[in-house]
């Protein structure tokens, strides 16, 4: 056997180097460690064992008799894999080090796994003196690994057929459902009287939840038995934002609330990617929004990332929001706020899971930020491939009209731009009754975009907006090209004087109806409008009534009642209460004269509209008291704003329980 020398240190001269206490206790180690320790002589026939400690005779079950002098061959036998009993050999006659797991035997013929360490000790001359060898019975942890594996195995299996029955199972049940919602929208189609109706609509609401649980299990089990590949395809980057956005249309429309999006105009117009997929997140994301957001509304941003590799999507909403406790456990499977969110609101609980993993195919990760009462807002950034020389994206996108197909005696589409949340769901609630397609803005920046990607038959431009009042938004709309910049625009405002009428005229707009909207002459302009026939502006006064205002006007609340519906007054007033509790904290809550007289117009036109007669009163004399810079009149009137509110909202004429508190959160 032949060995290589070596110029490591040898074994007597490190035996010599240790002090000899430190010896003793070597050798107390070696025979109480519990690992088998092993000595053998390369240079005796055979290369036999000369020592072997106490853990060794108990590993191989042998006795020292029966094991001092032997080749370590004698542990081998069945099992026994002669790759490894190769380069054992190859170790000895190299003296080289080597780590190994080796099928053995014990005595009893038992097979334990032996993982090995050898290493070579060398003398003085460079020669190998001793082949030392570490044995661990690592047998129990081979056989939880083996166990572990059979176990992942099974569980695949398991899953695959799970996510194959999943798949069948959906197919089968798509299939005749198809076949049910068809025949119930041909019935819907059909003369039916009211309560027939009413089964009808029912029973394809939960046709519609019916399906949609189906496709989320389906998707799901694609998913987890990895057959749902992501797509790369070129398309407009705005479009699956606008599908969203019309396919929520009605839900928006039947809730009364905003829904619209913006995207950052120095994105490029098309981009690779997978455009379903994307929007079945944007979806989800904006349904489940639209779902806990009873009022004020739903925006889609998309923007640029910081990563230039990246584009980010924004779901925000101004819903219930949640605790942390649930945003904690949201993205698991069936997960939900809780058994009330489940039975308020509906859902699989499977919705937030599926988001979660279509954005981890398509290489991001969903980001989630809530406060309770105040809303929330889901993000993620993807990789959008940009495509050169595309143009850009339209900047802003609001959904089609709630009719995608117009029913017969529709009479328009109009686009309402009005930043006050309880103006914009009574005069839309108003105009739709009347047969009106409407759209909503909230501001005048919103209304261009509208105004730019959509074709309307009349615009109803409120005066005073965030961002982009009334004024510039008309001068904006009036520079467009075409059909979109001779849109009729009809001016909204509470500040009805002439100088007022004129400015309006003067910057584009072709007529004016008056704060509080009187509902009939609304209508009446919006018609005489469209019927190419424009009416002179009715300049209306903001004077108080010298005989000092009832609390609430009775014949507007009728008005009112009959404008918009049955069933939908008392929750109108409700978002009515809302607004002017916060609108009134506000303004009470600040010295900055321009902030007040800002609040105190839109409270005006609210109070007016609802015909809560003191309170626009009160508010209007605040208005004039800013315009002169009366301070202490602002103060005595911001004095007693809260407690009249209180007054005014208890007035309202309403079923037994009353709408006063609806809006609050506490």
């Amino acid at each position: 056997m032949s060995h290589s020398k070596r110029s490591s240190p040898t074994a007597s001269s490190l035996a010599a180097s240790l002090p000899t206490p430190l010896q003793g206790v070597l050798s107390a180690a070696v025979l109480a460690t519990p690992t088998g320790i092993v000595i053998c002589d390369p240079n005796l026939p055979d290369c036999p064992i000369i020592y072997a400690n106490p853990a060794f005779y108990r590993i191989t079950g042998y006795a020292e008799d029966e094991v001092i002098g032997r080749n370590c061959r004698f542990l081998q036998g069945p099992g026994t894999n002669p790759r490894h009993i190769k380069v054992i050999r190859e170790a000895l006659e190299t003296g080289k080090a080597l780590d190994v797991e080796i099928v053995n035997h014990r005595k009893d013929g038992s097979r334990f796994i032996n993982e090995l360490h050898l290493s070579s000790i060398f003398g003085d001359d460079g020669e190998v003196r001793y082949i030392f060898g570490i044995q661990h019975d690592v047998s129990a942890r081979e056989q939880f690994a083996r166990d572990a594996e059979r176990a992942r195995r099974a569980a695949e299996r398991a899953n695959a057929e799970k996510s194959d029955f999943l798949a069948f199972m959906s197919h089968e049940i798509r299939t005749p459902m198809n076949g049910v919602m068809g025949t119930i929208s041909l019935l819907l189609d059909t003369t039916l009287d009211a309560e027939q109706h009413a089964y009808a609509e029912t029973a394809r609401r939960c046709g519609e939840l019916l399906l949609a649980t189906v496709n989320e299990m389906l998707d799901l089990s694609r998913i987890e038995a990895g057959h749902l590949a992501i797509e790369e395809e070129t398309f407009d980057l705005a479009a699956p934002v606008a599908e969203v956005l019309d396919l929520l249309a009605p839900a928006v429309a039947e809730k009364g609330i905003r829904l619209s999006a913006s995207i950052d105009p120095l994105l490029p117009a098309r981009v690779s990617g997978d455009a379903r997929r994307l929007r079945q997140v944007l979806l989800n994301l904006a349904d489940n929004a639209v779902k806990f957001t009873a009022v004020g509304g739903v925006g889609i941003r998309v923007e640029r990332a910081e990563n230039p590799h990246l584009i980010r999507f924004v779901v925000a909403d101004t819903g219930i929001g949640m605790p942390p406790e649930v945003q904690a456990r949201l993205f698991g499977r069936f997960a939900q706020g809780g058994p009330e969110t489940a039975r308020r609101y509906g859902g699989s609980g499977l919705g937030l899971m599926i988001c979660k993993r279509l954005v981890g195919l398509m290489g991001g990760q969903i980001v989630l930020a809530s406060t309770p009462g105040k809303g929330s807002t889901f993000s993620f950034e993807i990789p959008l491939r940009p495509i050169a020389e595309s143009g850009r994206p339209p900047s802003s996108l609001l959904p089609k009209p709630a009719l995608a197909k117009p029913l017969p005696g529709a009479r328009g589409r109009i686009l309402l731009a009005e930043d006050g949340e309880a103006n914009q769901l009574v005069a839309a609630a108003i105009l739709r009754k009347a047969g009106y397609a409407v759209d909503l803005a909230r501001d005048g920046e919103e209304a261009l975009g509208a105004a730019r990607t959509a074709a309307y038959d009349l615009v109803l431009m409120d005066v005073r907006m965030p961002r982009m009042d009334g004024f510039a938004a008309t001068a904006a709309i009036r520079g467009l090209e075409g059909a979109a910049g001779r849109v009729p625009i009809i001016a909204m405002t509470a500040a009805a004087m002439p100088d007022e009428v004129a400015r309006c005229l003067a910057v584009g707009m072709d007529a004016h109806v008056a704060k509080p909207m009187d509902l009939t002459a609304l209508l009446s302009a919006v018609s005489d409008m469209l019927d190419g026939r424009p009416r002179r502006p009715r300049v209306a006064s903001d004077e108080p009534d010298p005989a000092g205002p009832t609390l609430i006007d009775h014949t507007t609340v009728q008005e009112l009642r009959a404008a918009v519906g049955p069933g939908r007054l008392p929750r109108l007033i409700g978002v009515f209460a809302e607004e002017t509790r916060a609108r009134v904290a506000r303004l009470t809550s600040t010295d900055d004269v321009g902030v007040i007289e800002e609040e105190a117009h839109g409270l005006k036109s609210a109070a007016g509209t609802f015909g809560a007669a003191a309170l626009r009163s009160i508010a209007a004399s605040l208005e004039e008291a800013c315009g002169t810079r009366d301070m202490p009149k602002i103060v005595e009137l911001q004095r007693g704003l809260p407690n009249l509110v209180e007054k005014s909202l208890a007035a309202f004429p309403v079923a037994p329980g009353g709408v006063a508190n609806a809006g609050r959160r506490d």
